[in-house]
């Protein structure tokens, strides 16, 4: 926020509001701004620009920024009583560090409190969003140029449907086709009774499943390569044992199995299955301390590999496959200084000889996401509104990468693009589901 004063005779004091966003000014970047008189009505409003396009609408003004450099935004008016003002405000404006900022879903509502990226081996995006005015769910799709969004679930006239409040995405990566499970209810949202909604795309159609689920409130979906790329979708509530295995066997078919993980309950919404069908997942433990533990469920077999107090405990955790037999265990969330953030885990035969190296990541953050490709991970964190991507330089030290504003309150998705191992990011800005 800026105030031009007025040179004229009698001051006219002048908010520059910017409206959406906050940070760093990205080249190639839509900025909104809005103009306010202090005590006085706008007659007339005429806005101009020594670089960049300019879309005026009255006192409010679209600027897609210019490239890296001072770009200076000029505006001048007059009042209904006849006084008139001008100025001028220099703005420095960065490089976008990865491509433009681009609004997915460009619609009235607001979008993208919830947000899942993934990419498929051909280089084609895909995210499944909320949208938070209506509580229903979207998907889009990215060919590397163009976004093109469908609406999976949401209320609807005799349908069954209800509200969506959050959703997870798992990808076959060969086929591309996109299986989303998602919580959905009535009631005071989100914390009336939720269960667990399916959904798969098939010739351009989503079809839609409900599991018969007790009250939900965290849940993941993996596919099972060793099965045909089988959807499973791991669930919970925040009680402890409450972990359920849900295994679709046929169309709008689920077996579901509560698993005896004692007093352990799901602290992730990311389960990984590997080559031979194993699936894997973190949770925490109560037993008189409060420890994480990576669980490998093959069958009716379950083995248990405690991460040995590195962990940030009692947060929820992205995980992702490493090199090798390797598994990467990332604390969404942690409070400054507080213990390691990301856990370095080799599979060992038995499950027992396992490893775990743990590093730091940042000092604090709110939000975080991660990825594993090319060699290296990638994390995307989030610190009140400010965003940025980071990952290992060649002697393996975090480089910070800004990636400009995001809105508070929100949770980024980090994906690695298979076919130029660009890292992309999926997150909130100014109210609207956005990419990067």
């Amino acid at each position: 926020m800026e105030v031009i004063t007025s040179p004229g005779s009698g001051d006219v004091v002048l908010l520059l509001e910017r409206e959406v966003g906050a940070g760093l000014y990205l080249a190639s970047t839509a900025e909104r701004f809005k103009l306010v008189a202090s005590g006085e009505l706008l007659k007339a409003v005429r806005w101009s620009a020594n670089a960049g396009s300019l879309q005026p609408d009255a006192e409010q003004v679209t600027w897609t920024l210019p490239p890296a450099g001072i770009a200076s935004l000029s505006v001048s008016v007059e009042t209904e009583s006849g006084k008139k003002a001008e100025g001028s405000f220099n703005f420095n404006v960065i490089a976008s560090p990865l491509v433009a900022h681009t609004v997915i879903d460009t619609g009235p509502s607001v979008t993208g409190g919830t947000c899942e990226f993934a990419f498929d081996n051909a280089g084609n995006g895909h995210v499944v969003y909320t949208n938070d005015t209506h509580n229903t769910l979207w998907y889009a799709s990215w060919d590397g140029t163009t976004w093109k969004t469908e609406q999976i679930d949401g209320p609807g006239f005799n349908t069954g449907s209800a509200f969506v409040t959050t959703a997870v995405l798992a990808v076959d990566a060969a086929t591309g086709t996109p299986h989303v499970a998602y919580l959905k209810g009535t009631g005071t949202l989100p914390s009336g009774y939720e269960t667990v909604g399916y959904g798969v795309r098939v010739n351009g159609v989503w079809v839609r499943e409900s599991l018969n689920t007790a009250g939900t409130t965290r849940l993941g979906i993996a596919l099972n390569p060793a099965q045909g790329q089988q959807p499973v979708i791991v669930y919970a509530s925040n009680q402890a044992g409450s972990i359920r295995v849900a295994t679709r066997t046929a169309v709008n078919s689920w077996s579901t199995v509560l698993r005896p993980l004692a007093t352990a309950s799901l602290n992730n919404s990311d389960p990984l299955f590997d080559a031979t069908g194993a699936l894997h997942l973190v949770t925490t433990q109560n037993d008189g301390l409060t420890s994480n533990y990576l669980q490998v469920i093959r069958g009716s077999a379950i083995g248990s590999f405690e991460l040995a107090n590195t962990s940030t405990y009692a947060q929820s955790r992205s995980v992702a496959w490493g090199a090798d037999r390797h598994i990467l265990s990332l604390s969404v969330a942690i409070n400054d200084g507080q213990k390691s953030a990301l856990d370095d885990i080799t599979l060992g035969t038995p499950l027992s000889a396992s490893t775990v190296r743990s590093s730091p990541v940042d000092y604090k953050y709110k939000a975080a996401d991660l990825a594993y490709g090319g060699g290296k991970p990638a994390v995307v964190t989030r610190t009140s509104t400010t965003l940025q991507l980071m990952t290992p330089d060649a002697q393996g030290l975090w480089t910070y990468t800004q990636l400009g504003s995001v809105d508070d309150n929100t949770r980024p998705s980090v994906a690695i693009r298979p076919t130029d191992g660009t890292p992309h990011v999926c997150y909130q800005r100014g109210s609207r589901v956005s990419f990067q």
